[in-house]
């Protein structure tokens, strides 16, 4: 395939992704990716058998990369912690730098008619999770992480990513990775402030009982 043509694939496909993303899989047609291209239809099977084949292309390898990627990174950490904090950081930063063929893949993966369709992604999802939860199970092993089931706090992390792309707008005032970054200091280090630190900063604890309370009460 000479550069011409390889940039033309590459077009289609990120056009294609925009249309999957925005009309869905299903409402968009062949003739509708050739148009937006601003190739003929026979140009554009010249490429593509089919539809189908676009969006495999289109959004598989993005699934795919995501995996490798993310394994890369974590690869050479032994910490648990700062192994969940690179995973978390990483799909983050893949979301945003493929937004459009990650939305079109979620998309489809819960609305698509197609069960070869959905069996591929989710067998990229399931070797996903596995992958955190082996985390997660190593920091317990550990005694770093506190967990009773390990499954469902891994989808509680995945949840969390998977879903950014229904509200993340690109320009905003912080990134995919710095949004992950807020979240990860949220799961590890909880929401809720513990008594000692109401105490050292010279603050009553959650259930402390004022002085005045206990003169009344020892009074009554």
């Amino acid at each position: 395939m000479n550069s011409r043509s390889n940039d033309r694939v590459n077009l289609i496909l990120s056009v294609a992704a925009e249309l999957f993303m925005t009309k869905g899989y299903e409402a968009t047609s062949m003739r509708d990716i050739a148009q937006k291209c601003g190739i003929s239809k026979s140009l554009l099977y010249h490429h593509f058998t089919d539809k189908y084949q676009i969006f495999t292309r289109a959004t598989s390898t993005t699934s795919a990369g995501l995996n490798e990627t993310v394994a890369e990174a974590i690869a050479k950490i032994s910490c648990p912690k700062e192994k969940l904090r690179t995973f978390m950081l990483e799909t983050a930063a893949y979301f945003e730098n493929n937004r459009l063929s990650w939305i079109s893949a979620s998309q489809e993966f819960w609305n698509s008619n197609e069960p070869k369709m959905s069996m591929q992604v989710k067998l990229r999802r399931d070797a996903f999770e596995k992958m955190l939860r082996a985390i997660l199970d190593d920091g317990v092993e550990k005694g770093i992480f506190q967990i009773e089931d390990t499954r469902l706090a891994g989808r509680l992390i995945l949840s969390s990513l998977n879903w950014m792309h229904r509200w993340y707008k690109p320009g905003g005032k912080r990134t995919a990775r710095q949004i992950a970054e807020a979240y990860f200091d949220m799961i590890t280090g909880g929401i809720v402030r513990s008594e000692k630190d109401y105490f050292e900063e010279g603050k009553p604890g959650p259930f402390a009982v004022s002085a005045e309370r206990i003169e009344r009460f020892a009074g009554e």
